[in-house]
């Protein structure tokens, strides 16, 4: 499988100069954990995501500066042909949440997250059966219960 079966094609950019809390609204509008950034040619030149924005807590600083302050910049990417287990790999590697996909003419055609792996993996798993998930929740509560030290009993008594 390639990377161009699983990639979302409309991927949110954001100018490098735009205003990092213009991005931050808009990933909390859209419900994303990343944009793509994109420089005065055009030419995609970072990844923004919500984790280097500072998420809620970073009002402030997010008002002064540019996002081409607080992006990661761009140095890993995919390509549409790549094997989805080679882009999982350097995702993995890098410690990072997602990957821009290129066009080999250097124009953007889509992103790869965690998220859409995970949705690959969920739809290659069987889900389990009913009975058998209810019966293995039920067994790790009895473990956890029967395996509460003593000390533990007396003081919620």
């Amino acid at each position: 499988m390639r990377v161009k079966e699983i990639m979302t094609r409309r991927v949110q950019t954001v100018a490098h100069n735009e205003n990092a809390e213009a991005a931050w609204n808009l990933m909390r509008w859209k419900r994303i954990h990343h944009l793509v950034v994109i420089g005065e040619g055009g030419d995609v030149v970072g990844v923004v995501s919500a984790r280097d924005l500072g998420g809620r807590d970073r009002d402030e600083i997010r008002r002064m500066r540019p996002i081409s302050a607080m992006m990661t910049a761009y140095a890993v990417k995919a390509t549409p042909d790549m094997p989805v287990r080679q882009a999982a790999n350097v995702m993995r590697g890098w410690n990072i949440g997602c990957l821009p996909v290129i066009e080999p003419d250097g124009k953007l055609a889509g992103i790869v997250t965690v998220s859409d792996l995970l949705r690959l993996l969920a739809e290659q798993v069987p889900p389990p059966a009913r009975g058998k998930q209810t019966t293995h929740v039920v067994k790790t509560m009895k473990v956890l219960k029967t395996k509460t030290p003593k000390k533990a009993r007396r003081a919620r008594a």
